[in-house]
């Protein structure tokens, strides 16, 4: 993510810093603890089976470290988000008193407005990772979001934050869902369509071949 830690503009707070975020906190250092207490499990194990202090401290190290590199890892996997919402945020679990806002960060480090719609990735062919687009016909570009060389899990767990964080700054705003209006469109005009058919299977019924011809014709 570039400059993945910078800070971002005055009055947005990154998403590892919002109330929302703070179990994963409580979990990394519930995690740390886990792993503390499981090597010191596993070397005490060790002197009693071996009698070797020197192994059992080598296994309890290697245990402290293994399990603590996957505590750090899974967190940083959150803290590394590069979201950035305002007070008036849901994310901020708190009263909004204006209009929410999100910002993304980009490669570069450059923190960008989301704009009006939801956000993919498309691959860069010229520079190579991901640029992040606006997900609509022509697939505006905001910017160069990744370097990865593929689709992670991570960079694919960012962009489902950063949607859930769009809608969620769209229904604070009092903006429609445009996939909700979508599917309300798709919805009504299935039903005017299928009242078409029906119309028209009922005028073939009690009308003869001849009279609906000439009434296509008109």
């Amino acid at each position: 993510m570039g400059e993945s830690m910078g800070e971002p503009p005055v009055g947005l707070i990154r998403f590892i810093n919002t109330p929302i975020a703070q179990p994963f906190i409580q979990a990394r250092n519930v995690g740390f603890v886990s792993a503390l207490i499981a090597s010191l499990v596993l070397g005490g194990i060790t002197v009693l089976l071996t009698t070797s202090n020197a192994l059992a401290f080598s296994i309890a190290v290697v245990s402290l470290v293994a399990n603590a590199s996957f505590v750090m890892n899974r967190y940083l996997g959150h803290a590394s988000t590069p979201i950035a919402v305002n007070l008036n945020h849901p994310f901020m679990d708190g009263g909004s008193f204006g209009e929410a806002e999100v910002q993304i960060q980009l490669s570069d480090g450059k923190w960008v407005d989301t704009g009006a719609h939801r956000t993919k990735v498309i691959s860069n062919d010229l520079t190579g990772g991901f640029n992040i687009v606006h997900d609509t016909i022509d697939f505006p570009i905001l910017g160069h979001f990744s370097t990865a060389k593929k689709r992670t899990p991570l960079l694919i767990r960012h962009m489902a934050l950063i949607n859930q964080a769009i809608a969620l700054r769209d229904a604070v705003n009092n903006i429609p869902d445009p996939i909700a209006e979508a599917r309300g469109r798709e919805a009504k005009e299935s039903g005017l369509l299928e009242r078409s058919w029906l119309e028209e299977e009922q005028e073939i019924e009690v009308e003869s071949p001849l009279v609906s011809f000439f009434k296509r014709e008109e």
